[in-house]
């Protein structure tokens, strides 16, 4: 878009030359209707009359023609202006600035968060204590939903059962506030991953216009559900969704080995690459927070959106100019007419 002077509706700025050709032949037409009275021949019979009165009614008669057409021109010039400039007021002229900085990406974030039992286990450490996995799940998506202030994001729960809990929303606020009120068990306490992918699907084909990605936090290790992963993978895969699958917790698969909260249970790192490769996605392992920091920057760094940006310009409404010049102009009209009828009355 060029800089400067522009107008948004300039189809109005048409009307401009047959409003004016109207107005000629309007006032054209009230000119001649003001013939010279002189034309009237004037009666002899009975009447006596001075030699030199039909010369002075000529000459009254030139003047007050003249007077009239001066009049009858002079509004049609003003009126003319002010009717074109209210013309070029409903043609919206703006000024065109400096072109404002991009918005950032637009992405739609689905979060599919795992709260099985086995969430609860504790085999994280922060500064040095032991922490549910739960818990550092929770914290690391509430620091990163600070920051993608914004964006929208969308939260599904899913254990043997899953359930929306935030449709895609960019209230930053709500976002953290139902982060904070998940906890293991909250929707079953097995696995079902595939349910959990077509409960996302559902929700996408309902925002077909957006450009969606599933972002996928389990411990999974044999998941159940009504549908298996992989054959909902491929489903979200024919709709060109992405998924990224983050394992959270340890892929050992010592299932003897005993951890603080219970008994150890790994992950099927194997199914989320899987997963992964069906949709176009990748696969992270969360071995710990910084890990976990780093795939969510990766997945974003990944799905910037690719859609071309229309440029933003400053702009500036000059419309109220050109309203105010020909509302000022019919204004002063009308008080010149009533001060005529008034001047008249009086007389």
């Amino acid at each position: 878009m060029n800089q400067g002077f522009q107008l948004m509706q300039p189809y109005w700025l048409g009307l401009i030359i047959p409003l004016w050709l109207y107005f000629f032949w309007w006032f054209r037409q009230t000119t001649k209707s003001s013939h010279s009275i002189a034309d009237v021949n004037l009666p002899i019979n009975n009447h006596y009359y001075h030699p030199l009165v039909k010369q002075l009614i000529e000459s009254n008669s030139f003047t007050n023609n003249k007077k009239v057409v001066t009049q009858s021109w002079g509004k049609f010039w003003w009126l003319g202006s002010a009717i074109s400039a209210l013309i070029v007021a409903l043609s919206h002229p703006i000024m065109v600035g400096e072109r404002l900085p991009d918005p950032p990406p637009e992405r739609d974030l689905v979060f599919l968060v795992d709260t099985s039992v086995s969430m609860q286990l504790k085999d994280y450490s922060l500064n040095g204590s032991p922490i549910k996995r739960m818990d550092l799940l929770k914290n690391l998506l509430n620091e990163f939903t600070v920051k993608m202030a914004g964006e929208s994001i969308s939260i599904i729960v899913f254990a043997e059962q899953p359930y929306l809990l935030v449709p895609l929303s960019n209230d930053e606020s709500l976002i953290r506030r139902q982060l904070s009120r998940i906890t293991t068990t909250l929707a079953g306490r097995y696995t079902a991953v595939g349910d959990a992918l077509l409960l996302a699907l559902k929700e996408a084909n309902k925002q077909r216009q957006r450009h969606q990605t599933f972002i996928l936090f389990t411990d999974v290790d044999n998941s159940l559900g009504k549908v298996t992963p992989q054959a909902a993978a491929q489903l979200v895969a024919e709709n060109h969704i992405p998924i990224f699958t983050i394992a959270i917790g340890s892929t050992q698969q010592d299932k003897n080995k005993a951890v603080e909260g219970g008994l150890y249970q790994g992950v099927d790192l194997n199914l989320l690459n899987h997963l992964a490769e069906i949709t176009g996605g990748k696969s992270y392992q969360a071995n710990d927070s910084n890990a976990v920091k780093h795939a969510l920057k990766n997945i974003l760094e990944q799905r910037q959106n690719q859609a071309e940006i229309i440029p933003r310009y400053e702009r500036e409404s000059l419309y109220l100019y050109p309203l105010l010049f020909g509302l000022g102009l019919l204004l002063i009209w009308q008080l010149t007419r009533l001060l005529a009828q008034r001047g008249k009355a009086g007389v």
